[in-house]
């Protein structure tokens, strides 16, 4: 194919917004979608060639793969080799072992199944994946894994026989994301049967190019005009909450498109992609992309506060400098025939990747090689595990769905009379709950979703899941029956109305999405109105008011404190990086009253009843450990397996401030001794009376 100075400019394009989104700058929300212009590029560009080769009789599939070869292993393996000494000195052990994985993955192109089973893209863990951002190589050497025999297969049919097969199996792929992005999100994303399409509209392209080589000018202008005009209105406009890559993707993606088609010299987008420095960045845009995200990754890692974004910008920098040096000095070398012969490439690439996985299966195996950290760290890493122990039987939530007639029951009584109903910090307080209604021979049923609050008529502004439907579910199972008699009501209510991660404005910004509550029927245009709060109130106090009038028995659970920081991780990096710590991890008690001040005031404003109890939490962790603080950890034992959600400890002392509550209504029987009084918890007497670790 002849060279076109203006798609290594359009690569400029597709990765600079994906770096600055990466490092969370403003106005680049959806800098994400440069991956779907690389996919346009690489279809467009690939099918060109063999398409090219295979009508001139040259086309050879191990000539193909020996290119593959060149183009991409040397640089990636470059950067997971350069990636481990970092890891080794600050990855904490699950940190390294998820590493770990990942590093076998890369090297057998699956870190997009991997990534996809493990989590998100836009997960708040998903910003420490030092290789996160290599799910897109592999949807691509999968899809070039059976495109070249798709290709030789038809090569003595027809041109439009070719064409209409690549025409007819891209809008077979779109649908099927169309699909997938409302049922299946995280596999929409991350697999290649929901992302063909995208490097099918190059393949048409490449197919039809004598059809639009010679367009006329005016057209070109135009049509290269309105491509940047769609890719600069996803790069801004979009962000973590469009369904993707379903419909939405076919703006940046008929952008490039539009790109490929109309940008000549002569046009103006054909000049700006044309000009000698965004040519240079486009010429090192692959390796741009392989290293800025593992120096975003290590450096969030090893920062024990946010990162600023003078240090995302100077990275930024660092990695286009890294990025010229690997062009010239790893990629080009590696390219030229002269310089390595197809042995010697074959050969680097077998031996580096059996090292490479060699390396990732031991360190697997060995659980995150806690031994190379100070002993005291580990302990402290190995509170976020300690998580409710029936997590994995009884999680639900995404596309695990139980109906509330299958949730987890406590104990022995098979239709227990009181039930707990919210989200994830509700199944975080389940186990401990019980075990604390155990004394009084009473079980407890499990209703929860996680991320869903147990509100009926709400949906997330994030996801399209089945929290609407699990609500409406749970609240007609529970006013249908008259067992359980009582509900407990947790849920994580200030992200809820406020919708934003918080910020404790001491270095803790928590990673992730922002999640706003939204009545149903309700768009993200309305997350901005004043009314929001109001009527997600009163959802909320709806919702409340029908157990009510069903003759439940509720225990409201007002706001939990958060905490910010990922408290375990946070502890373990304390010692890791030899900072010594003298009094508990804690967060401002003015700042929880104002980042819960809606929450409360909805909730205040559900009327009382003689069948409402209202737990405050605030009234366990704050001003009692410290004063005007809202405590994190105690006596080195951590409150949260996180940074919102309690683990054992926390949830201990939390589960029995709800049964005091309860007993002290007569709803159970007398209070046992084990139980410590609220009096003793809030006279800090609950350094030795915390929980040990199981």
């Amino acid at each position: 194919m002849k060279y076109r100075r203006e798609i290594d400019g359009l690569r400029a394009v597709a990765v600079v917004p994906v770096i600055l989104f990466h490092a969370g700058f403003k106005g680049f929300s959806g800098g994400f979608v440069g991956v779907d212009v690389f996919f346009v590029i690489s279809g467009y560009l690939i099918t060109g060639i063999i398409h090219q080769e295979i009508e001139q009789g040259t086309f050879s599939i191990v000539r193909f793969y020996e290119r593959r070869v060149r183009r991409i292993l040397p640089a990636l393996f470059t950067v997971c080799l350069a990636c481990i000494p970092f890891a080794w000195f600050w990855m904490l052990p699950k940190e390294f072992e998820a590493f770990a994985r990942s590093l076998i993955a890369v090297n057998l192109f699956s870190s997009n199944i991997l990534f996809w089973r493990e989590s998100g893209y836009f997960d708040a863990a998903a910003g420490l994946k030092p290789l996160l951002h290599t799910w897109s190589l592999a949807v691509e050497e999968q899809f070039y894994l059976f495109f070249p025999l798709l290709l030789l297969l038809f090569r003595k049919t027809s041109k439009t026989t070719l064409l209409a097969v690549l025409i007819v199996l891209t809008i077979a792929s779109l649908g099927l994301a169309q699909w997938a992005t409302r049922t299946h999100p995280p596999a929409a994303f991350f697999l290649l049967p929901t992302r063909a399409w995208e490097l099918g509209i190059g393949a048409i392209l490449a197919m039809t190019a004598t059809t639009w080589r010679d367009m006329d000018s005016r057209l070109a202008q135009l049509g290269s005009i309105t491509g940047i005009g769609l890719i600069a209105y996803a790069t801004v406009a979009f962000d973590e909450t469009v369904p993707f890559p379903g419909i939405w993707a076919l703006v940046p993606v008929l952008g490039a498109a539009l790109i490929i088609v109309g940008a000549r010299p002569f046009t103006v987008v054909g000049k700006f992609l044309g000009f000698r420095p965004v040519v240079e960045i486009g010429l090192m845009s692959y390796s741009a992309y392989l290293w800025h995200q593992p120096l975003f990754a290590f450096a969030r890692i090893r920062s024990l506060s946010a990162v600023p974004p003078a240090t995302y910008l100077a990275l930024s920098a660092l990695a286009l400098v890294l990025a010229y040096l690997s062009l010239h000095f790893i990629e080009q070398p590696f390219r030229r025939k002269s310089g390595f012969i197809k042995r010697q490439v074959f050969s680097y690439a077998v031996y580096s990747s059996v090292f490479i996985i060699a390396f990732g299966v031991a360190v697997d195996m060995g659980r995150g090689v806690p031994g190379r950290l100070p002993p005291e760290a580990v302990p402290l890493a190995a509170w976020a595990n300690d998580q409710n122990p029936r997590q994995d039987e009884c999680f639900v939530g995404g596309e695990i769905y139980k109906s509330p007639d299958k949730g987890c029951i406590y104990g022995s009584d098979k239709d227990p009379d009181i039930a707990i109903w919210g989200d994830s910090h509700a199944m975080a307080l389940s186990y401990q709950l019980a075990e604390a209604l155990a004394p009084k021979h009473e079980g407890l049923r499990q209703l929860t979703y996680s991320g869903c609050s147990p509100v009926v008529g709400y949906h997330r502004s994030d996801t399209t899941d089945r929290c609407p439907m699990h609500n409406a579910a749970v609240l007609n199972f529970l006013t249908s029956r008259k067992r359980p008699g009582t509900v407990i009501l947790v849920a994580r209510w200030s992200l809820l109305f406020e919708g934003e991660r918080f910020d404790n404005r001491e270095g803790g910004v928590e990673m992730g999405t922002p999640i706003y509550g939204l009545p149903l029927g309700k768009g993200a245009n309305y997350i901005s109105d004043p009314a929001r709060i109001d009527e997600m109130g009163r959802l909320v106090r709806a919702s409340i008011q029908a157990l009510l009038a069903s003759g439940k028995r509720v225990v409201l659970v007002y706001p939990e404190p958060e905490a910010g920081w990922d408290v375990p991780t946070y502890l373990a990096r304390e010692v890791v990086y030899g900072i010594k710590r003298r009094e508990p991890l804690s967060t401002s008690f003015d700042l929880f009253r104002e980042r819960s001040r809606n929450a409360r005031e909805q909730l205040d404003a559900l009327p009382d009843n003689p069948n409402l109890v209202r737990i405050e939490p605030e009234k366990i962790f704050c001003n009692t450990y410290l004063a005007a603080r809202c405590v994190a950890e105690v006596d080195g034992k951590s409150l949260y397996l996180d940074d919102d959600h309690f683990d054992s400890v926390g949830a201990s002392l939390l589960a029995r401030g709800v049964v005091q509550a309860m007993t002290a209504r007569n709803w159970l029987a007398p209070q046992i001794s084990e139980l410590v009084s609220d009096s003793s918890i809030r006279q800090k007497k609950g350094a030795s009376d915390l929980p040990k670790r199981p």
